[in-house]
């Protein structure tokens, strides 16, 4: 078998986990400060300078990009769905986002199930995350942290939905206890 060469580390792609033969690059790009409407929070990036650098990780091979439903209220996931498509290369990218994060900002709106683990939050933040990144799937989808309240069998069960309904590819937690 012929190895392929590489202009740039970001190419060596690897298996992502022992049980998800997805190949991802050896560095993720983190998109957490793509925008200007957390600037407190996240900081602040042009959409010009995102682009440029999500432009410059994927002529570099990088393909493994991580967002979620509540960086930059959203604006994070617009940006990298807006210049997927405009670079027309989603099937090139490995798409991670996350929800738990309130994501849902509008003054006098309802709240309480735009933020969490329940299967409600999950449901409105995946359809809103897949109509912002522009895409019908993401490939990794996490639980972003772990509210205390939610069952581990709710959870999972509406993960496992999401799964068998084609809309996430592979799961993942993070900020959450290993007992959990």
């Amino acid at each position: 078998m012929a190895t392929m060469r590489h202009e740039s580390r970001l190419g060596r792609h690897h298996q992502l986990a022992s049980n998800a033969a997805i190949r991802v690059s050896p560095l993720c790009l983190d998109c957490m400060n793509f925008g200007d409407k957390q600037q407190e929070r996240y900081g602040e990036m042009s959409k010009q300078a995102a682009f440029d650098m999500m432009d410059e990780y994927y002529k570099q091979e990088g393909n493994f990009l991580d967002t979620a439903n509540g960086y930059q209220i959203g604006q994070s996931e617009e940006w990298v769905g807006e210049w997927m498509k405009s670079r027309d290369c989603r099937d090139d990218i490995v798409l991670a986002t996350k929800y738990s994060t309130p994501w849902r900002q509008e003054p006098n709106a309802t709240k309480s199930n735009f933020a969490g683990n329940n299967q409600k939050s999950m449901k409105l933040s995946i359809e809103d995350s897949l109509k912002k990144l522009q895409t019908t799937y993401i490939d990794l989808f996490y639980v972003h942290w772990w509210n205390f309240t939610t069952t581990i069998p709710e959870v999972m069960h509406s993960l496992n939905d999401l799964v068998v309904a084609g809309k996430v590819l592979y799961l993942g937690i993070s900020d959450t206890p290993a007992w959990v």
